[in-house]
């Protein structure tokens, strides 16, 4: 998963690592982080699909689906 440094935070007005930071500015941090957890999100989902496809029995399937989020650190 995407891990920055950049801290954002709002107290009347946003921060970014405790500065003054421009709406436009924050909405691009937003935005890389929302991309990158959405392509987590797909690769998990795509590894899933190829776990159904084989026959395992609820538990096996469960238990894949654990390893997939582990390993892709959500």
């Amino acid at each position: 998963m995407l891990r920055t440094i950049e801290k954002i935070t709002y107290r009347n007005g946003f921060l970014l690592n405790g500065q003054r930071a421009e709406k436009e500015k924050i909405e691009e941090i937003f935005e890389g982080r929302r991309v990158a957890a959405l392509s987590v999100w797909e690769q998990y989902e795509q590894q899933k699909q190829k776990f159904m496809l084989v026959k395992l029995t609820p538990e096996q399937y469960k238990n894949a689906c654990r390893d997939i989020a582990r390993a892709l650190g959500v």
